[in-house]
Formats: structure tokens, sequence, C-alpha cells
């Protein structure tokens, strides 16, 4: 994300029904590795095949999520219809475009929620294909898709074998161009095991403190950055094992403290030699 643009919104309940699944969660369902992507689904039973309603992109935000938590419960995988997900697909590109209504609900989100509630490998594939096309949108929220794009993915059957591919968005020569869907690219890969990314996350929590200014960032700073470094923090301490205690708004000896912390319980030679 450039310096001028300023942070995305939260997105309110809609991105709470993809990033609020328990993170340990996904212990039981990494227990096997199957060969092929359908094989894969059958962690979880498979739901009878889905077509979108045609009013999917105009229903009042109320009636869409009444309407996705109804069609896509979290106990079942649910494969989308080809149409469906083609037309889904081009949504996610859709990132300039407000949402029906105005608001904070570009339709791109509602895109990334029904495919990342699908739980489907089809529809992690599209998740995935749209992210590592590294997109860099025009407005504030242009990557509000995208963040939940990433976030989805934590919650897919077997995370690892979705988030090996988010670890070169978030770290290594080609990242994210977004600092906010890189944070979240970063956030699902630790989920689910890849601690490659910590530094980074470590020096998002640095960013505006005196000890970040030792840090060789490969990404620039915007002046509002609080959503991504409260981001960093969340996944860190879930990590860690450690309750979060890192305010986004506090002040810069308490965020560099708990960076130290974090840090400390992280990378030390001591927590190392415990992982």
């Amino acid at each position: 994300m450039s310096p001028s643009r300023p942070l995305p919104p939260r997105h309110g309940s809609l991105l709470l029904l993809v990033v609020a699944a328990p993170l340990v969660a996904h212990a039981a369902a990494c227990r096997s590795r199957p060969a092929d992507e359908e094989a894969l689904s059958l962690v979880l039973p498979r739901a009878p095949e889905l077509v979108l309603p045609p009013d999917w992109r105009t229903l009042p935000l109320g009636a869409f999520e009444d309407w996705l938590l109804a069609a896509l419960p979290e106990t079942v995988a649910t494969p989308l219809h080809k149409a469906s997900l083609r037309e889904l697909a081009r949504a996610l590109e859709e990132v300039s475009t407000p949402a029906p209504g105005g608001g904070q609900d570009p339709l791109a989100v509602r895109a990334a929620l029904i495919l990342g509630r699908s739980l489907h490998p089809a529809s992690a594939a599209i998740l995935i294909r749209r992210l590592e096309r590294r997109a860099l949108g025009p407005e504030r929220w242009s990557d509000a898709g995208d963040c939940v794009a990433a976030a989805a993915l934590a919650r897919f059957p077997n995370p690892q074998r979705y988030a090996q591919r988010l670890v070169p968005l978030a770290v290594g020569t080609r990242p994210h161009p977004d600092l906010e869907v890189r944070v979240e690219c970063a956030a699902t890969a630790l989920h689910a095991g890849y601690a490659a990314v910590v530094p980074f996350l470590l020096q998002v929590l640095r960013i505006d403190t005196h000890a970040g200014r030792n840090d060789r960032r490969d990404f620039a700073v915007s002046p509002t950055t609080a959503w991504a470094r409260g981001r960093a923090a969340e996944a860190l301490s879930a990590h860690a094992g450690v309750p979060v205690t890192y305010r986004f708004d506090g002040s810069i000896a308490h965020r560099e403290e708990e960076a130290a912390r974090l840090e400390a319980l992280l990378l030390s030679p001591a927590a190392a030699a415990t992982r």
C-alpha cells in the first residue's frame, strides 16, 4: 500500500464471518494430506452443489449475511456450480466499484466471503489465484476483498496446502504490494505453521517506534497502519499461545515492549528450542 493511501476499513460483521473461527481448530483437519484436491474436500462432508442466487450482488447487507450463513454452513464443504465460480472470480476483480447502495461492502468482499465459506478446494484455488495477481487498487478500500480472501484460506481443511503459496506473498523477493493484504497472507501462513513470516510481522509491529528505525523494511509505511499492526499482533500472539495485549493505539513505549515480548517468545534461542 502506498504511503498516501489510508487504512482500509474493518469490514464489520462480514469479515468476522471469515476470521472468527478459532485458530486452533485446524489441528484435526491437518492429520492427513490427500493426494488430490477432491479428496481433500472429504475432510468435511460434501454438501450439494450450490448455484448463486441471482440477487447475491444486490441483497441488503443483513439479508446477504443471513443467506451466507444459511447456504454455506461451516460443517460441510459446499461445491459451487462452475458458472457461479466463474462469476465469483470475475467479481473478485471488481475492486473499484462501490457496494450497491453505497457503504463499505465492495462486491469483491461478498465474492471472497462466499468462496471462503464454501470450504471447497475449487473455491480456495480461485482465492489463491486472485491473491497471486498481487493487485494494488486505487481506493482506500480496494484491498477489502483480498484481505478477506487471505483470511478465509485459514479456515479451509488442511490450510497448509494453501498457505504455502501465501508465504511468497508475505516474504521474499515478490511480496504482495499492499501492506494490509500482505499482513493477512502472513497471518494465514503463520496459522498454518509457516514461521518464516514472523520477522516480517514483527517489523510491522515496530512501525512508528524507535526500535523500528533500525529495521530494513521492504515495504512502504503509510500514516495509518493501525489495522495492519493489530492483525500482526493477533497472528503473532496466537502463534505464541498468549493473549493479545498489544494495543495498536498504545504509546510508543508500550508498542515497543509488546513487539520485544513477542520477539522473545518466538525468536529467542530458548523459544526455538521448545518448538
